[in-house]
């Protein structure tokens, strides 16, 4: 292959990447975002322990650091669920998906 062709291809895939990884990371604070505005407050304690963070270039996660968080998701025999993770990654999907078409398409 043509070093100048095999420069452009190689430009093109840094270049996606860059644009995966930036949409991995809006994609994160995005489900953050959702998910703080649905939790149930009494204290704030669980809805400032709901934390994004990326993992690695392309990888990252939204963690309920309080005890009760996953309580609070999937309910109790006591208690209703009121799910906020789960709708707020559900939400944050399909846009994901649009930027990953984007940056490869």
């Amino acid at each position: 292959m043509p070093a100048k062709l095999t420069s452009r291809l190689s430009q093109i895939a840094d270049d996606a990447e860059d644009r995966t990884e930036a949409a991995v990371e809006r994609t994160v604070f995005a489900v953050e975002g959702g998910a703080k505005r649905r939790a149930r407050v009494d204290t704030g304690g669980m809805r400032a322990g709901l934390q994004g963070r990326k993992t690695d270039r392309f990888g990252g996660v939204v963690e309920g650091l309080a005890a009760h968080t996953i309580y609070n998701e999937y309910g109790t025999r006591h208690m209703s669920a009121q799910p906020m993770l789960t709708p707020a990654a559900e939400d944050a999907r399909e846009p994901f998906y649009r930027a990953l078409r984007e940056a490869w398409g």
